[in-house]
């Protein structure tokens, strides 16, 4: 019981230490791969010509239980007091309530590229990623993690938990993209698109609590009078599993002009992009999973097991655990672990208010079952004003995490050319406050925005001369 309690914790302190979605760039018009991580059919019909990704890279961090709170400084200040050795601040319990969660995403963005092919838009790119989720953590459970075990207004009483559940894994994805524009008729245009992804695994832990009735009787003595539980573990290394993810989706536009024949990035099209007046977009992302073919894991089912001192119980390896669970009623143990990628469905509205200046709402809803070793998405909705033109662009997205109505995340992001920096939490770099959640991205790419179809010789300014060469419209032109 000491090493998952232990293990919870961990994972939570340091949720509180470190983009999830990137709401800033994710309905832009010049986000590029941004926006085909929500929604695959995005591509279809980009708005530049080609895009190349140099680098990027994403940090998201949001927690229900603690806070890093009675700070002195900004964020920045903190973390450069940190670096130091002289940060100020301190941990403190921000809800223990019950059900608390908590998630941790960090992704490096190594080469990527795509390119519109007509109708059709193709790209490719890989990154690195890192995801955690803890969920179900119960009040009685919240309030043993931060205290300690030697919490005393607990002790004595007996608690049952059946909900517990930490998952995280880290591996290498190689992504592929296809988008599509289906049909373009009148002022409608309809588009789908799909990822496909070979994700090489590096380390994996899991833990499930199916059931557990404890009591904690005093600061040395645990009795855990009933458990039920799934493990597993990868350790780290280059190529410690593999696995196979995709990601489907489709968007609606309500175009301004007619969208009869058009082509993405060809003269016929007058080599502009087809503005909308709204686009609604449906998504399923990170479908699949990684096995972990030398993994460990297994099952427990103990009855009653007493501990003497669980402040003096070493659990650092499976040997460990043999010996810990030895008077179990049920042990059982096997090679290789699966772990689910962090699945959602999403929703995408985008609506353009006037000109360049445009609103956009997001809905991002995790799929993932109770009895699965899947990595939890964290739920969302965002409301995101934004004005964009080819070279600059600005966001400012709200944000509600878990759907929790009393803290909103306020973000901003700003785009010159293709260097893109935002956060879609940005108050803890303002002021002063508890922060219980952090998030920050940024990328450097390389924009084409004119095709080789589009960039033809044109004709002198001026009155067309008797006997020149340049050309001027036919008057009839069946003639």
């Amino acid at each position: 019981m000491r090493a998952l309690v232990l293990l919870s914790s961990s994972l939570l302190v340091h949720a509180t230490a470190c983009g999830q979605e990137r709401f800033g760039i994710t309905h832009s018009n010049f986000g590029g791969a941004d926006a085909t991580y929500l929604n695959p059919a995005r591509g279809a019909g980009q708005w530049p010509f080609a895009d190349v990704r140099l680098l990027g890279a994403d940090l998201f961090a949001w927690n229900s239980l603690v806070a890093w709170g009675n700070r002195d400084q900004r964020l920045v200040g903190e973390l450069r007091s940190g670096i130091a050795g002289t940060t100020g601040g301190e941990l403190v319990l921000r809800d223990a309530s019950g059900n608390n969660r908590a998630f941790i995403q960090a992704n490096v963005l190594g080469p990527g590229f795509s390119i519109a092919l007509g109708r059709g838009t193709i790209g490719a790119g890989i990154r690195a990623r890192t995801a955690i989720s803890v969920t179900g953590v119960s009040s009685p459970l919240g309030n043993f993690i931060f205290h300690g075990f030697g919490y005393a207004p607990q002790h004595g009483i007996r608690y049952q938990d059946d909900r517990l559940r930490a998952v995280g894994a880290a591996w290498t994805e190689f992504g592929i993209n296809y988008a599509h524009i289906l049909k373009a008729e009148g002022f409608s245009m309809l588009s789908a698109g799909i990822g496909l992804k070979y994700n090489l695994g590096h380390a994996a832990g899991a833990l499930q609590i199916d059931a557990i009735d404890y009591t904690v009787l005093d600061t040395s003595r645990l009795v855990v009078h009933e458990a039920s539980a799934r493990y597993g573990f990868a350790m780290p290394a280059i190529q410690a599993g593999g696995g196979l993810g995709a990601d489907i989706g489709i968007v609606y536009e309500r175009t301004l002009e007619e969208a009869d024949g058009y082509m993405p990035h060809r003269s016929s099209g007058g080599c502009d992009p087809l503005r909308y007046r709204y686009r609604i977009g449906a998504s399923l992302i990170d479908l699949g999973g990684i096995r972990f073919r030398n993994g460990v894991a297994g099952t427990i089912s103990t009855g009653s097991l007493h501990i003497a001192d669980y402040n003096r119980v070493p659990v650092n390896d499976v040997d460990d655990l043999d010996s810990l669970f030895a008077t179990s009623t049920n042990w059982s143990r096997e090679q290789g672990l699966s772990v689910g990628l962090p699945t959602a469905a999403s929703l995408q509205v985008d609506y353009r208010i006037a000109g360049n200046a445009c609103l956009a709402l997001a809905a991002v809803q995790q799929v993932s079952g109770r009895g699965g070793l899947r990595i939890r998405r964290a739920n969302a909705l965002a409301l995101t004003p934004r004005f964009e033109t080819r070279y600059f662009e600005v966001a400012a997205p709200i944000v509600l995490h878990e759907y929790t109505l009393t803290h909103p995340s306020i973000g901003f992001m700003i785009r010159l050319d293709g260097v893109v920096i935002g956060s879609d939490h940005i108050l803890p770099f303002l002021n002063r406050r508890d922060v219980h959640a952090a998030d920050i991205y940024f990328r450097i790419r390389w924009m084409i925005f004119r095709s080789p179809f589009c960039k033809g010789k044109r004709s002198r300014p001026g009155p067309h001369r008797i006997g020149g060469r340049d050309m001027i419209p036919c008057a009839t032109p069946n003639d």
